[in-house]
């Protein structure tokens, strides 16, 4: 082989090695210093309801089991502020994050944690009746590795934080590492629901029964018929004549239909859909009572059209009277939610009614049955233009 070839094949060796290489660092460089130095847990409070509440965790270092986990058992304890959450600062779903305080370590090696939450300054958990506190069951280990520094002390040189079990207490199928960054990311979490159900007042504890809540539970619906005029005091109202409603339901964050026990009409299960709607059939003179429903759920009320019929509704939510629902015309549909917002009105910790009444189109004083006057208009002018033609004709005739 000549010198040439020889320069020429060496050059393109080089060429190719120097562009694999060059291929190869960014992604080096870019996943080489994965470790952590600092952790931050983040606290998710759901509330529909404004609370001065405390929440509290713990870190329990892990000891050596069967000698094969190499931890460094000298004491050494973690420490994890409690979150605090203040009614000034509203309602919803209301996030916190805070740093992990460490100790000054005094020997270099694995230093293991399992890392969980205590209690609330509420005392609540989820075995209330007319208000519970779904607390995080979520399980976290948190290895630390502590290293020698150069001038003859300890310093941490990594942080790994793995979930072992979730909100529910579910186990993960394995190890989960999660991002113990502060950022938006991060995902050494927990999450708790504070439910209360509406209607019951604002000390659902007490065990005297709000006589609101007692009449109305959760959210009351009722329905009246009366005659056309209002001045008409001798028409009745058929009981057989049903009128058909649906009920959607969009519960807040962290509950559902089932979180206080199911929600009832008059004390038995109703059936809400996948899209929330309950159906309801009313007559006059009859309520239905809903309970088991959280405090913050959206309720929108839709009455179906009925013909001769013509729909309001008089709505209260949270004890405040919200604009009446009038229908414009007979055989129309009424739909009651909050307007403004576009959006299902938010039942509160008082009282939550709907009252429909619906008119009836029936015989006036004027003898003529309102329902049929557009077509004896449409006979009467038929006729009058037959009579009008008749004698038009006729007089041609004569002519």
């Amino acid at each position: 082989m000549s010198m040439k070839k020889f320069t020429k094949k060496m050059l393109a060796i080089v060429a190719a090695a120097a562009m694999t290489m060059g291929m190869a660092m960014p992604a080096m460089a870019a996943g080489a210093d994965t470790t952590t130095k600092e952790a931050y847990i983040t606290k998710v409070f759901n509330t529909e309801v404004a609370k001065n509440v405390d929440f509290t965790f713990s870190a329990v270092q892990q000891k050596n089991e069967n000698g094969v986990d190499n931890l460094v058992e000298t004491k050494a304890d973690v420490t994890i502020n409690k979150a605090e959450f203040k009614t000034t600062e509203g309602t919803g779903t209301l996030t916190k994050r805070w740093a992990v305080t460490f100790p000054e370590y005094s020997e270099a090696g694995k230093y293991s944690y399992k890392v969980t939450e205590t209690g609330n300054s509420l005392n609540l958990d989820d075995q209330g009746k007319k208000e519970k506190m779904l607390m995080s069951r979520a399980e976290y280990l948190m290895d630390v590795y502590v290293s020698n520094t150069a001038a003859g002390g300890y310093e941490i040189s990594n942080i790994i934080v793995n979930k072992i079990k979730n909100d529910q207490g579910t186990a993960e199928e394995s190890p989960v590492k999660v991002d113990i960054g502060d950022g938006e990311n991060n995902g050494f979490k927990f999450e708790n629901t504070y439910v209360q159900e509406a209607g019951t007042g604002t000390n659902p504890s007490n065990p005297t029964p709000d006589p609101n809540y007692t009449e109305n539970g959760s959210l009351k619906i009722s329905k009246n018929v009366i005659g056309n005029e209002s001045s008409d005091t001798s028409f009745t109202a058929s009981t057989s004549d049903e009128f058909n409603f649906t009920v959607n339901f969009v519960f807040p964050a962290g509950t559902d239909k089932n979180t206080l026990g199911g929600v009832k009409v008059d004390g038995t299960d109703v059936t809400i859909n996948g899209d929330g709607d309950a159906t309801l059939i009313l007559k006059h003179n009859e309520t239905k009572k809903f309970t088991g429903v959280p405090v913050g759920t959206k309720i929108i009320v839709t009455e179906a059209a009925k013909a001769n019929y013509k729909g309001s509704a008089a709505v209260v939510i949270n004890n405040e009277d919200k604009v009446a629902v009038v229908a414009t015309k007979f055989n129309e549909e009424i739909k009651v939610l909050d307007e403004a917002a576009n959006t299902g009105y938010k039942l509160g910790q008082n009282k939550n009614t709907v009252d429909v009444t619906n008119r009836y189109n029936n015989v006036p004083t004027t003898g003529i049955i309102m329902n049929t006057l557009p077509y004896v208009l449409m006979v009467a002018l038929c006729a009058a233009a037959l009579f009008g033609f008749v004698a038009f004709k006729r007089k041609k005739v004569q002519k």
